[in-house]
């Protein structure tokens, strides 16, 4: 009777996880559509706009920069604003982080730590960076400006980070400094 009970048990916890994951795989389905539709508005804003898709993540590059493409093992000097998708659109109300001074400041986003306002640096073979970024970051050139956009299977995630909801579709828009390889 006690094998019965755990068999049940096991079945009911497979039947369960197979129901989170089709409701995962709906919101990242929804995710997609939202960010079809931010590449549709960002590249409508832009003519010379250029999007790459790139296994998961989306690069639109809206001023291109000159020199080598990043690759796996260079290093990248940028500033960033970095956005939660939440709709079409990325505005004040959907920031969680920026590293750029003059964006902080024309968006009015109240920032108490300006110490924070340094240009980022990191080597993409070393770092811990978030998939769907490295993957968009990959290419980049200096000079470059451009969003990378990626639904929630290649963000942060299950976990909540920071005031960044879990499983989050997320762009980040890119000011590249520099690219070192």
């Amino acid at each position: 009777m006690k094998r019965i009970g755990i068999i049940i048990l096991c079945g009911i916890m497979l039947a369960s996880a197979a129901s989170c994951d089709k409701s995962l795989e709906a919101t990242y389905s929804k995710q997609d559509k939202n960010i079809e539709a931010l590449v549709s508005s960002l590249t409508s804003q832009n003519e010379d706009a250029t999007v790459e898709y790139l296994g998961g993540t989306v690069r639109v590059t809206v001023v291109q920069g000159e020199g080598e493409a990043l690759r796996k093992d260079g290093s990248v000097s940028f500033y960033y604003a970095g956005h939660y998708v939440n709709g079409s659109s990325l505005n004040v109300n959907n920031l969680f982080a920026t590293n750029y001074e003059l964006f902080a400041s024309t968006s009015k986003w109240n920032v108490t730590d300006t110490t924070a306002f340094t240009i980022k640096t990191l080597t993409l073979s070393e770092e811990k960076v978030v998939e769907g970024l490295k993957a968009g970051l990959e290419g980049v050139r200096a000079g470059d400006e451009c969003y990378v956009i990626f639904n929630g299977k290649h963000g942060f995630g299950k976990g909540l980070t920071g005031i960044i909801p879990s499983n989050s579709a997320l762009a980040y828009h890119l000011w590249i400094r520099g690219v070192s390889n």
